[in-house]
C-alpha cells in the first residue's frame, strides 16, 4: 500500500519504466512477506533476488532505486533472524551471502554508486542480527515459561502426594482409635450376656448380636490396617495420644532447645478420641515447624476453650523463618487435612512483628465430646 502511495502521490518520479511495470515489481517484492513467518528462507531469497534484478535491471549507475525494495527487504531478514529454526537459520544466511552480498557485489561493479549498495546490505544484515537477539530471547523466555509450569505441575503432584500420604496416616491413627472402641464394645458385650440371669432370652440374643457385629467389626478393621499399611509396614503399635499427654511433648521438646509457653484460656472439655488426637497432632506439628524453620526461636502455644470450639494458636519469633518453607511444606497440609476431617479450618502465615503462626479452629460438637 505505501509503495502504491508512493508511486502515484508521494514521489512517482523516483520511478523509471513504465507504471504498470512498477506495480508489477511492487507485488513481486512484497508478496513473498505474506509467508515470511512460515518460510523466512526462501522469502528472503526471493525478496532478494526481485529487489536485485530490479535495481539491477531499472535504476543503472548512479540511480538512485525508491526505497520499498530496501524495506521489503529489511523485514524478510528481520523475519529470517526471528522466525527461523537453526537449519532454516542456516539456509538463509546461505541466500543472504550469494543474493546480498554477491548481487551487491555485482551491482558495484556495473557502476552503481556505493552509496545506493552498501547502506542497504548493512541494515539488512543489522536486521538479520536483531531479528536473531530477539529470537533467542523469546526461546530463553518460552524455555523458563515451560520451566515453570513444570515446576508447578510437579508441585502440585508433590502436595497431591503429601495429602495422599497424609490421610493414610491419618487412617491408621484413627484405625487404633477405633479399633480400641470396638474392642470395648464387643468386651463389654460379652461380659454383660455372661452376667444375665434365667428368663432374658431377649437381652441375651441383642447382646450377642451386638458382640458378633463387633468382632466382624473388628476383622474388617484389621483388613483396612493392612491396605493403610501396604507401603509403610514399620509404624509404631503405640496408644494414640491427646491433649493429656501434651506436657510430654512440651517437655521434649524443651529438651531439644526449644523454648516454649503454653497456656490454656477457657475452661476445657473432654473430647472425643479422635478429636483430642487431633488436637495433640496439630500442636506437635506446629512445634516441629518451628523447630526446623526458625531454630532456637521462642515457640508461645495457647488453648482458647470455647462453648462450641476448641482454638489452637502455636506463634515462633523466627524472624528469620522463610514463609515458603513454612507454607508449603508437608507438615501444613497434614494439620489442614486433620482440621478439615472434623470440620475445621487452619490459618498459617507470617506475623507483620516476625515469626510464624498456626492458627486451627476445630468445632466441637456434641458428637464429638467424650
Amino acid at each position: 500500500m505505501l509503495g502504491v502511495v508512493d508511486l502515484f502521490v508521494i514521489s512517482p518520479d523516483a520511478f523509471r519504466g513504465p507504471t504498470a511495470l512498477s506495480l508489477a515489481f511492487l507485488a513481486a517484492v512484497c508478496a513473498p512477506l505474506a509467508f515470511r513467518r512460515t518460510r523466512p528462507a526462501p522469502v528472503l531469497a526471493l525478496v532478494l533476488l526481485i529487489a536485485s534484478v530490479w535495481s539491477l535491471a531499472s535504476y543503472p549507475g548512479a540511480a538512485q532505486p525508491p526505497f520499498e525494495p530496501f524495506v521489503a527487504g529489511v523485514v524478510a531478514c528481520f523475519a529470517l533472524g526471528l522466525h527461523s529454526d537453526g537449519p532454516e537459520f542456516r539456509r538463509g544466511l546461505v541466500a543472504f551471502g550469494i543474493l546480498g552480498v554477491g548481487l551487491s557485489a555485482v551491482s558495484l561493479a556495473l557502476g552503481h554508486a556505493v552509496g545506493n549498495v552498501l547502506p542497504a546490505l548493512v541494515w539488512w544484515s543489522a536486521a538479520i542480527g536483531v531479528g536473531r537477539l530477539l529470537h533467542e530471547r523469546q526461546t530463553k523466555v518460552d524455555v523458563l515459561g515451560e520451566r515453570s509450569a513444570r515446576l508447578e505441575r510437579d508441585r502440585e503432584r508433590d502436595i497431591a502426594q503429601a495429602a495422599l500420604e497424609e490421610r493414610a496416616r491419618i487412617g491408621r491413627e484413627l484405625h487404633d482409635v477405633i479399633a480400641h472402641s470396638v474392642s470395648l464394645i464387643v468386651i463389654q458385650a460379652a461380659a454383660e450376656r455372661r452376667t444375665l440371669e434365667a428368663g432374658q432370652e431377649r437381652t441375651s440374643e441383642v447382646l450377642e448380636t451386638i458382640e458378633d457385629a463387633g468382632r466382624e467389626a473388628l476383622v474388617e478393621l484389621r483388613r483396612l490396617l493392612g491396605v493403610l499399611r501396604a507401603s509403610e509396614t514399620n509404624d509404631p503399635l503405640a496408644p494414640q495420644p491427646g491433649l493429656s499427654a501434651l506436657p510430654e511433648l512440651l517437655s521434649e521438646s524443651r529438651n531439644a532447645g526449644q523454648s516454649i509457653t503454653c497456656r490454656t484460656e477457657g475452661d476445657p472439655v473432654p473430647l472425643a478420641v479422635g478429636l483430642d488426637l487431633t488436637a495433640y497432632r496439630i500442636v506437635q506439628e506446629a512445634l516441629t515447624n518451628a523447630r526446623k524453620h526458625a531454630p532456637g526461636a521462642r515457640a508461645d502455644v495457647t488453648l482458647r476453650w470455647r462453648p462450641a470450639e476448641l482454638e489452637i494458636d502455636v506463634l515462633d519469633d523466627g524472624r528469620a523463618a522463610a514463609p515458603n518453607g513454612h507454607g508449603t511444606g508437608h507438615g501444613l497440609i497434614g494439620m489442614r487435612e486433620r482440621a478439615a476431617l472434623f470440620g475445621g479450618s487452619l490459618e498459617a502465615d507470617t506475623v507483620d512483628a516476625g515469626g510464624f503462626r498456626v492458627r486451627a479452629r476445630l468445632p466441637i460438637e456434641p458428637g464429638w465430646r467424650a
